[in-house]
């Protein structure tokens, strides 16, 4: 009986293998279909990566032969370098857009563009690293320059609101004392100098600088004791 148990068994799994091999067969077939896929993933991935750092370094390379050109030329015309660390960038927000590469090279050229007094291509710069870049600090870093650019462009209210777009506490005193300088650009000494303490109490301040804006407002006494 026992051995007609195991027979009758055997037969049942046989009956279900047969009646199943074709749905069984294609489990398998996707599951290692599955994992071929994301191991073909992955090294697109890193592919991608690769090629987005050799760009990025290429276009380093590019401006700092423009550097010591534009150093030992008074020509005003475009050095080729300078042209070549251009397309090179353009390259790499088109092609990897994502990517922190990207995002290092359109900071870059936002330098570059306002160092050539493109005050409007470096807004548009620094507009798509911070709108495109996946890093929090990046971000903040581009929003940071992107005020810098609005103040100095006569453009206080905007500052602002770029600076208030700002989240978490990214480059705190940084953020502080540039706020400070927005308002006082605006005639709000309270403010400003609200923003200033803030920057001076933040991490990173730089508090001979900072002592110097306050000495506008006031002695600094007051301000030790109220920190």
């Amino acid at each position: 009986m026992e051995i007609y148990d195991q027979h009758e068994q055997s037969e049942r799994v046989r009956s279900w293998l047969k009646d199943n091999a074709t749905a069984i067969l294609t489990g398998v077939v996707i599951g290692l279909g599955a994992i071929f896929g994301y191991h073909q993933w992955q090294n697109h991935q890193a592919r991608q990566a690769f090629t987005a750092a050799e760009l990025y370094e290429r276009a380093r390379v590019d401006a700092a032969a423009e550097q010591v050109a534009s150093t030992d030329s008074a020509a005003p015309a475009p050095a080729p370098d300078a042209e070549a660390a251009d397309v090179v960038h353009s390259q790499l927000r088109h092609d990897f857009p994502k990517s922190g590469f990207a995002v290092l090279a359109a900071l870059e050229q936002a330098e570059t563009q306002l160092a050539a007094k493109d005050a409007a291509a470096a807004r548009a710069s620094l507009t798509w690293a911070r709108d495109n870049s996946r890093e929090p600090a990046l971000a903040a870093l581009a929003s940071l320059r992107l005020a810098r650019l609005e103040l100095a462009d006569g453009k206080a209210e905007d500052a602002l609101k770029v600076l208030d777009a700002i989240p978490g506490d990214a480059y705190a005193a940084q953020r502080a004392e540039l706020r400070g300088d927005v308002h006082a650009s605006l005639g709000q000494d309270d403010q400003a100098r609200t923003a200033y303490l803030d920057a001076k109490n933040a991490d990173g301040g730089d508090a001979a600088r900072l002592d110097m804006k306050l000495s506008q407002y006031g002695p600094l006494e007051a301000d030790g004791e109220g920190a």
